[in-house]
């Protein structure tokens, strides 16, 4: 993958409890630095907060790479992962589409934040080798929830051995 993936909250607790399920990711590190600090390529946040601030909109399936030229001092690259597909119900509200139900929102967005990175790097015009998935930027940093940095894993995991092949 020749990515390093740099976990950033500003949480301690949130930081030990993904340090405890990536940490044998060598392609992972973990800071209490905030992400405007942090030297990197790329910065992944959702799109509740990006849309506003950087473009884009909600898309079900695919990450959206956008430029950052705010000048925030966050990298020039922001990367918005999808969020699982949704459909109308009976009575007209938005649910999860049923072929995803019984997927991690976090396992999906970032599997396709991953993919859309390669994609990127294919092309070679900007290179992504520093990624930093800001937890609260990604609504991933509450230190009770243990599902979430595993899904994560079992997404980075996934790619390391699909991109390794």
């Amino acid at each position: 993958m020749n990515m390093n993936i740099i976990i950033a909250s500003d949480n301690d607790s949130t930081l030990a409890l993904w340090e405890a399920h990536l940490s044998p990711l060598a392609e992972v590190s973990f800071t209490k630095e905030r992400a405007a600090h942090i030297e990197a390529d790329a910065v992944v946040i959702a799109g509740v907060y990006a849309f506003e601030r950087y473009g884009g909109r909600p898309n079900t399936t695919a990450a959206q790479i956008v430029t950052n030229v705010t000048g925030d001092g966050l990298p020039g690259v922001v990367i918005i992962p999808p969020s699982l597909p949704v459909i109308l119900n009976s009575e007209k509200r938005p649910v999860v589409h049923p072929d995803y139900t019984e997927m991690s929102p976090a396992y999906y967005a970032i599997s396709h934040t991953l993919k859309v990175i390669d994609a990127l790097n294919a092309e070679g015009e900007q290179v992504v080798r520093r990624v930093i998935f800001s937890l609260p930027l990604l609504g991933m940093n509450n230190p009770r929830d243990a599902s979430t940095p595993s899904s994560v894993r079992q997404a980075i995991e996934e790619h390391l051995t699909e991109t390794d092949t």
